[in-house]
């Protein structure tokens, strides 16, 4: 039983890692929505733009200069990567409440197969688990360092 004890942890634990993964894109997703520069060259603050966000205007960086985009190439190219990333939240807010419903469920159905000491004990787990994703939450983010723009070299 000690196996399969480690075995149903581990698996907890890998599930409770994705959850909060998936949080916080989520989080990241609607951050990235909320300050968006009107063009990639565009100054952008320390800590204006989420990791999404950052990645957007990086991508989109590197996309106008390994390609040669054209002022209207960039542009469509921005709203596509945009309505992508719209895209992306709208899906994770229909999966977000069927997600809390199986964790939910697999919760319940861990707990079915524990003796009562050991649903105290995970009931303890869980619970220190939850408070560290508070604590995350309330916890003031860094800035991060803003990459600086490609030089443009005229030959």
């Amino acid at each position: 039983m000690v196996n399969g004890w480690k075995v149903i942890l581990a698996t907890m634990v890998i599930f409770g890692t994705g959850v909060v993964t998936g949080g916080l894109l989520v989080r990241s997703v609607e951050r990235s929505r909320e300050h968006r520069p009107q063009r990639a060259g565009a100054a952008i603050r320390p800590g204006q733009l989420s990791a999404a966000g950052l990645m957007r205007i990086e991508l989109l960086r590197r996309l106008e200069r390994e390609l040669e985009l054209t002022a209207e190439q960039r542009a469509s190219v921005d709203r596509i990567l945009r309505g992508g990333q719209d895209r992306m939240k709208k899906l994770m807010q229909t999966v977000e409440p069927r997600r809390r419903e199986e964790y939910r469920k697999t919760v319940e159905e861990f707990r079915a197969v524990l003796t009562p000491e050991q649903r105290k004990r995970l009931d303890t787990l869980l619970q220190q688990q939850q408070r560290a994703r508070e604590q995350r939450k309330a916890a003031p983010r860094r800035e991060r360092p803003v990459p600086a723009p490609p030089a443009t070299t005229n030959l």
